[in-house]
């Protein structure tokens, strides 16, 4: 055979194909991991929605069961008034006698000093000032306040009475309604 032809042989034959095969090895290995990348990155991302779905079915349970408690209250704020408030008040006042709790005064602010002030929700202030004992002091605002989720204490003063009774309360309280 000349050398003329062994060349194009060996050219064309060994060297062309090894070259086209090796691009071609390389096409397929870059397409797979192109392709294993984007499957990884999906299944990542799969994985994450469904943990956000497990954890938005868990937070809606959550929510089912405490709806009895935030419908209470919701009806709590839309009915509170400064009568409720006060029938509240007696309510709880009524388990002791005159000597162990007196309501002296109160007044009502239309709006908040308080941390109503910086809310934009609606708020007015209620003033209280009663003598008495401290542990009827605890329990009377211990159920007032169980039973008015709407009320914040802002401020609660303890002095000594002037007659000598007691010791002589005034409590702040910002009052959260609904307009």
């Amino acid at each position: 055979m000349s050398e003329h032809y062994r060349q194009p042989i060996a050219v064309f034959g060994f060297i062309l194909p090894i070259v086209v095969m090796t691009i071609l090895a390389g096409g397929v290995l870059f397409y797979t991991s192109s392709v294993n990348n984007e499957f990884a990155s999906k299944k990542r991302a799969y994985d994450v929605s469904q943990e956000a779905k497990r954890q938005i079915m868990k937070l809606r349970g959550e929510v089912e069961t405490n709806k009895p408690k935030m419908d209470a209250w919701d009806k709590l704020l839309r009915t509170e008034t400064r009568g409720t408030f006060l029938e509240h008040w007696k309510n709880a006042a009524k388990n002791f006698n005159g000597k162990e709790l007196t309501k002296s005064s109160r007044s009502w602010i239309n709006y908040s000093e308080g941390i109503g002030k910086g809310v934009s929700q609606p708020s007015s202030q209620v003033i209280m000032s009663f003598v008495g004992t401290y542990r009827a002091m605890q329990t009377a605002l211990m159920e007032l306040e169980t039973a008015l989720p709407t009320m914040q204490l802002d401020a609660l003063d303890i002095e000594q009475d002037a007659n000598g009774r007691g010791v002589k309360f005034t409590t702040t309280y910002t009052v959260w309604t609904l307009r």
